[in-house]
């Protein structure tokens, strides 16, 4: 009996020595595969079996074979945890459910709006116009929901890297302001850009700062009821502005404070039953302090249950001035 097994079946190694697997584990199916083994006529086996305890409990993979083919007087016994296996795999078919459902969402509206932009009696240029506008939208927003996917998958494969160069960042808050103000407008959210007289120019990778600041703003909306507020406020810290932080702040749902330290990890989802009724992939917020990360930076969340919440953006600006300089 190795430190291992006891410790997965929760028995100190030396009250385990003289016992019976039946003492061990309880389940009656490894108990009769053990027995039926020892007298011969038994084959190897797999268990899987809840294990309960005050961490919450987990699941262990039990697995029964003879000690060796001509060795019919005892059998080999190994437990293996695959609480975190199952964990993620949970975690993935959630993810591939969210995934779908999002990327169904757009493909429909631009289905919709090209069969009556192709209606041979729409001739009106207002309307086409609009079913244009549409399409435009929702292939930006396929875009980026297939962008993320991929983004995060060359961050779990380590091969994630930035293309940086200057950027123009009065240019991505226009671009932010024109995704977003129709979707605020829909929901009747009042939709603010607290910008400085004069935005600095960094140097980032436009694209990932992009898909950062789509989620936290994105995220926003999506959680913010009808009638309430949104605010993406800028400004640059220190003394020769070596700091660019932005603020992306909402009067919408928040998040308690013990879930706020879990909202970063992949495929994490708040508790609360109203985030269970907006879809989402649970990556987004993963892939956005991978980014800011990665660009020296990083986010921070302050957040108040029914109150809102404010995500803070920090990204070095120091040497993005002095190369416009």
């Amino acid at each position: 009996v190795n430190g291992a097994a006891a410790a997965l079946l929760q028995v100190r190694r030396d009250q385990m020595l003289g016992k019976s697997i039946g003492e061990l584990i309880a389940d009656p199916a490894v108990r009769d595969a053990v027995q039926g083994i020892i007298r011969g006529s038994g084959q190897r086996r797999t268990f899987e079996l809840r294990r309960e305890d005050d961490q919450g409990g987990g699941i262990l993979r039990i697995h029964v074979r003879p000690l060796r083919r001509d060795d019919c007087g005892g059998a080999l016994v190994t437990v293996e945890d695959i609480t975190q296996q199952r964990v993620a795999d949970a975690a993935r078919n959630s993810f591939v459910a969210q995934a779908t459902h999002e990327l169904r969402t757009p493909l429909t509206n631009m289905r919709l709006c090209l069969e009556a932009a192709l209606d041979d009696k729409q001739t009106d240029p207002a309307v086409l116009r609009e079913h244009f506008n549409i399409l435009s939208h929702e292939t930006r927003r396929l875009e980026r929901m297939v962008g993320e996917m991929l983004s995060m998958a060359e961050i779990e494969a380590g091969s994630l890297q930035l293309k940086s160069d200057d950027v123009r960042l009065e240019k991505v808050f226009d671009e932010l302001a024109s995704d977003y103000r129709p979707q605020a407008a829909e929901k009747r959210i009042e939709l603010v850009f607290d910008l400085p007289p004069k935005l600095p120019v960094i140097v980032a990778d436009r694209d990932k700062l992009l898909v950062t600041l789509h989620n936290l703003l994105g995220n926003a909306l999506k959680y913010t009821p009808a009638g309430g507020k949104v605010t993406v406020a800028v400004r640059v810290e220190g003394a020769s502005g070596q700091t660019l932080v932005i603020d992306v702040s909402d009067t919408g749902i928040g998040i308690s404070p013990d879930e706020q330290p879990k909202i970063f990890a992949k495929f994490y989802r708040a508790k609360d039953p109203r985030v269970g009724k907006i879809t989402g992939t649970g990556l987004g917020l993963a892939l956005a302090r991978e980014i800011a990360r990665l660009h020296g930076g990083d986010i921070t969340v302050q957040s108040e249950l029914d109150k809102g919440s404010t995500f803070t953006l920090n990204l070095p600006a120091r040497a993005a001035q002095a190369k416009a300089a």
